[in-house]
């Protein structure tokens, strides 16, 4: 893997840890992490539990990319577009446009960032990578 590739990988793998410290809480100390949050604690709780859940299932999808981007471009691309782009444009809107708590944007930043450095550095091993394939191998005679 060229230096990008790599730059790719330990940025998702540290998105997926960074992911952690949401679903622990949301799972096992939903009213604890609401409240740091300063967020409204929706009745019944299992719709935070059940949502640290997803977001737990959405991080094991990004690990086949961050162990192998060029192999699993796809699921390296789809853990960028749709899954980082849309969560953080969701969240954003929702808390700007719909005034909902203002706690929902900590998810939207983690999002944004881990989205727009995940984009650079794979689209940069990409072409890095498709720059080594189109160079022409010399014969010898």
């Amino acid at each position: 893997m060229n230096n990008y590739a790599k730059w790719f990988s330990r940025v998702t793998w540290l998105g997926i840890i960074v992911n952690m410290l949401f679903v622990i809480p949301s799972c096992f100390f939903p009213e604890l992490m609401l409240t740091f949050l300063q967020m409204h604690i929706p009745v019944p709780i299992i719709w935070v539990r059940a949502t640290g859940m997803l977001l737990f299932i959405i991080s094991a999808f990004y690990v086949p990319g961050a162990l192998d981007p060029y192999r699993y471009q796809a699921t390296a691309w789809i853990s960028i577009f749709p899954s980082r782009a849309f969560g953080s444009t969701f969240f954003i809107c929702a808390v700007f446009f719909f005034g909902q708590d203002k706690g929902f944007l900590s998810i939207a930043f983690v999002d944004l960032f881990f989205g727009l450095a995940e984009a650079i550095f794979l689209t940069l091993a990409m072409r890095n990578q498709n720059a080594i394939a189109e160079t022409p191998v010399k014969q010898f005679s």
